[in-house]
């Protein structure tokens, strides 16, 4: 069985950071985005991926590699032109031949069953099965309706049904048979819910939900990529499949609100002061005086300057934050690139259609 991972769309929410630093590579904790998508499914046994590239896709591509840091093989799919959902999977039909296969977002955190969702998926000899979730956000990031039995029969408002529905949110993935692609044209950039899975529906084809109630996190927007953060910091972000917090030098005694985590080589000026919850990666430089948390991030090699303040902010490996800066709210990455709450825009890149 084979994985696919979306990590081909542009960031638009998140810019402008991700104009230097491609979204599946923001940090939440020890990991990049896309990582725990890859360990999901590494987690479950399925080390075959596909990850398809467009944005940045060099700066992706030499980040994960061949995939063995996270107990996978990665083949790369690169779009000279952005395919969508659709088209990407379109594109790799050959490589999806042969099985069953699972599609997640490189934007998407949770804490998944994949083997029940498997089960049931064969179960019903379903066609295609997506993971749905109770959210009062569902208009956002794609509306779908099952019956009592599970079956879809309304997709984002399209499609009819005698009984009641329930009406649920995508949660970012799919498990699909090789025949699904036949509903995508090639060389296209396609939704695949709003063209593949309608065209399935009106032809009677067997799809399927399966919900879930575990964590789930999307972080497409900064605020969402702030909240995110918040919850790997807080303990709150309980996964099997990864913990946010592993792998620094320095480990917390007690748990919660004191975590302070640091790596190798860190250096606090004189007076610099840390309010947990903080992790300081290898190498980071606080400035005498400085007051750093709670709820902040700081890469590797980052340089926060004397006397500034910050709370609630990542700082991206190699940033420098200057002398008496005061950011709450904020992902900062190097040559100044900065985002803030105040600033960033409303609304969602991580839907039904689009993907991350």
């Amino acid at each position: 069985m084979k994985g696919f991972v979306l990590a081909a769309g542009l960031g638009q929410r998140l810019r402008p950071i991700t104009q230097a630093v491609p979204k599946p590579l923001l940090p939440i904790g020890n990991l990049p985005l896309i990582g725990y998508a890859l360990r999901l499914l590494a987690y479950h046994g399925i080390t075959d991926l596909i990850v398809n590239l467009h944005h940045l896709g060099k700066q992706v591509r030499e980040a994960l590699g061949d995939g063995s840091r996270f107990g996978v093989t990665i083949t790369y799919s690169e779009e000279e032109e952005l395919l969508g959902t659709g088209g990407a999977l379109r594109r790799m039909q050959g490589a999806l031949a042969d099985d069953t296969f699972v599609v997640v977002n490189s934007d998407t955190i949770l804490d998944l069953d994949l083997d029940q969702v498997l089960t049931a998926h064969r179960e019903r000899q379903a066609l295609a099965t997506v993971v749905l979730r109770e959210d009062a956000r569902q208009q956002e990031f794609g509306q779908l309706e099952i019956d009592a039995g599970g079956r879809l029969r309304r997709i984002l408002g399209q499609g009819e049904a005698a009984e009641p529905l329930r009406s649920l949110m995508f949660a970012g993935v799919h498990v699909l048979e090789p025949r699904f692609l036949d509903y995508i044209p090639p060389d296209v950039n396609t939704c695949v819910m709003r063209y593949a899975y309608s065209k399935a529906l009106a032809n009677g084809e067997p799809l399927f939900g399966v919900t879930m109630d575990g964590y789930w996190s999307d972080a497409g927007t900064l605020e969402r990529y702030l909240a995110a953060t918040d919850d790997a910091l807080a303990q709150r972000m309980r996964l099997r499949h990864a913990d946010p917090l592993a792998g620094y030098a320095l480990t917390p005694k007690r748990t919660v609100a004191d975590v302070v985590r640091m790596g190798r080589e860190v250096v606090l000026g004189d007076g610099a002061e840390i309010r947990p919850p903080v992790l300081l990666g290898d190498g980071v430089r606080v400035g005498a005086h400085a007051v750093v948390g709670p709820g902040c991030v700081i890469g590797a090699k980052a340089q926060v300057g004397k006397e500034a303040r910050l709370s609630r902010t990542v700082v991206l490996d190699g940033a420098r934050i200057e002398k008496g800066a005061r950011l709450d709210g904020a992902l900062v990455a190097r040559k100044g690139l900065r985002a803030t709450l105040a600033d960033a825009t409303s609304g969602t890149e991580g839907s039904a259609c689009v993907g991350p």
